[in-house]
């Protein structure tokens, strides 16, 4: 019984994934054994848990050697120094060796015991249109505790996020990309900062892509009180220069609030106080005009309390 279970776990290492659920951690031992646990639940095992441990401090390596001995699920664990999700997820995209990357983040977990094996039966489903060269993969939604109050749209097929959002959606979306196309589409990464928010992608990708709506909850996500968007304002005055390219991308790619956009691109600029607000816009003659709207808004970030 012994040799047998030992060749069946070993036949179903070798077997090729097609999905990689990609953890990003730093210093979350505390719970990440909500999503362990979540995954070995699975059905489905057609799937391998890749962690980018962004330089923990906690018992985080510890814990996963103990995961990966066990064998229940297939597990892939890097290290890294610290230097924040975004990197981390870059080499996560880098390091992914499946048709199929969703990103799992270790304060959520997986909302029933049958996502993976939903997840690819739709795939496998909507062929004539997941392989068209213009859909870069499911766009999934996540559960949100507390709940934002949003309506789950169902009516769509092909779509962008920002065509879910206009219909009412208010929550999060949870993407589950082609990862051939997601490596072509790195998160920008800035000199003395950690975080970038993600839109920075998803933006590039809606004007090249679009995804195929799969209208129901994969993942759960209860906000932690040491997580990026509870602290949001925070996390924006700690990397303005991530924050900067992102509403300069907004104001280039011509996104609805133009006005606004810029202003935050100026407040940005201003807070990275490298002197590099006109340098750095690719729309001078709107920064020059809008800079005593920016300096204002500039002064309202600055009166927040970190």
């Amino acid at each position: 019984m012994i040799l047998q279970n030992f060749f069946a776990t070993f036949a179903e290492i070798m077997m090729d994934k097609r999905l990689t659920i990609f953890t990003p951690t730093y210093n979350r031992a505390y719970i990440l054994p909500q999503l362990y646990e979540t995954l070995c639940q699975q059905q489905c095992t057609d799937f391998v848990w890749l962690v980018v441990d962004d330089g923990s401090s906690d018992d985080t390596p510890s814990l996963l050697q103990e995961w990966q001995a066990e064998g229940k699920i297939s597990i892939r664990y890097y290290q890294q120094a610290n230097g924040g999700k975004m990197r981390a997820h870059n080499y996560g995209a880098t390091l992914c060796d499946t048709l199929l990357f969703m990103c799992v983040d270790s304060d959520d977990y997986l909302a029933s015991p049958t996502v993976v094996g939903d997840v690819l039966a739709f795939w496998d489903a909507h062929r004539e249109l997941v392989e068209r060269p213009d859909v870069c993969g499911l766009l999934t939604y996540r559960k949100m505790i507390p709940d934002a109050g949003g309506t789950l749209v169902d009516d769509l097929q092909l779509c962008t996020m920002g065509e879910v959002y206009a219909r009412g959606f208010r929550g999060e979306t949870a993407p589950v990309f082609k990862a051939e196309v997601l490596r072509q589409y790195p998160f920008p990464v800035c000199d003395g900062e950690k975080f970038i928010t993600e839109d920075v992608v998803f933006d590039q990708l809606s004007l090249h892509y679009q995804f195929l709506l799969f209208p129901y909850e994969t993942q759960v996500c209860e906000y932690q009180q040491d997580g990026y968007t509870r602290n949001g304002w925070d996390v924006l005055y700690r990397n303005p220069k991530g924050y900067r390219l992102y509403y300069d991308q907004l104001v280039r790619n011509g996104r609805p609030d133009l006005i606004y956009h810029e202003q935050m691109f100026i407040a940005s600029s201003l807070l990275a106080a490298d002197g590099q607000t006109f340098s750095s816009s690719s729309r001078k003659w709107l920064t020059l005009f809008l800079f005593p709207l920016g300096l204002y808004q500039y002064f309202k970030l600055k009166r927040r309390k970190w």
